[in-house]
């Protein structure tokens, strides 16, 4: 059995905050701040984590997208190679959205999200709007997180755009789940993180590497939202091979994001 101090753990999928309307812990004071955040992941073996800052928001206004943002911008510089922030964009302002993409590429950023349209008032994964902000994407050579959805509007995006990796984040239940492995196999550039529902249901991980091999899969948490230490030692506790867990820990997030 091993342990997480034999791996290096990289957090694909986290939610960091500089203010508290974008702390989505459920039970207030659980991760008052920063500090705490660190700590915690720090106590779960996490090195590095990635993520974008999320706010629910009205989407009337692309200054909210963008103050965003500016915050996963401020809390790289504060928190330094540790923070691998994600990039927000938004259907309703393409050009804004292109802009924002090769503003944060200029500054480092190769994530975009995750994407959570359910809080940001817009629906679908591929419309006119969004196949032009994917042209910049794939021009950049960004990778995209995004939220899973009951619609299937992601299979005409990666049908679309070959070019770009897509993360898709929570592997749900096992009829989702499964529905996640049948895409993974038509699609090359259609990838899942482990974070959020899902993994909890013991043996998951061991049978999805089993489906479409360890090269697909990578670890992220959902944290603060969902406890780290949980998802490290549900992945530790699967049979797999130490090969598997090293894909699956940091491997596969070094190699996409070019870490």
């Amino acid at each position: 059995m091993y342990c997480a101090e034999d791996f290096e753990i990289i957090d694909f999928h986290t939610h960091p905050f500089l203010r508290d309307t974008c702390n989505w812990c459920m039970y207030p004071g659980a991760v008052p701040d920063m500090e705490r955040f660190q700590e915690d992941l720090t106590a779960a073996g996490i090195s590095r984590f990635a993520g974008s800052v999320i706010e629910r928001v009205s989407g009337a206004e692309f200054a909210e997208i963008h103050r965003l943002n500016q915050d996963a911008l401020c809390l790289k510089k504060r928190l330094g190679d540790k923070y691998i922030p994600g990039v927000h964009i938004h259907p309703g302002f393409v050009e804004e959205s292109c802009g924002e993409l090769f503003r944060m590429h200029d500054a480092g950023v190769r994530l975009v999200g995750e994407l959570v349209p359910y809080a940001m008032d817009w629906k679908h994964y591929y419309d006119e709007e969004l196949r032009v902000i994917y042209q910049c994407i794939e021009a950049l050579g960004m990778v995209v997180s995004l939220h899973t959805q009951e619609e299937d509007s992601i299979d005409r995006a990666l049908h679309a755009f070959p070019g770009i990796t897509f993360v898709a984040a929570h592997p749900g239940e096992k009829e989702v789940f499964l529905r996640h492995l049948e895409r993974m196999k038509r699609y090359p550039n259609y990838y899942l993180d482990l974070s959020g529902t899902g993994i909890f249901r013991y043996g998951s991980v061991a049978y999805g590497v089993k489906e479409v091999g360890n090269s697909r899969f990578l670890f992220g948490t959902d944290y603060p939202i969902c406890n780290a230490g949980m998802y490290v030692n549900a992945v530790l506790h699967e049979h797999l091979e130490k090969d598997d867990l090293e894909a699956i820990f940091s491997g596969n997030a070094k190699r996409l994001l070019g870490l």
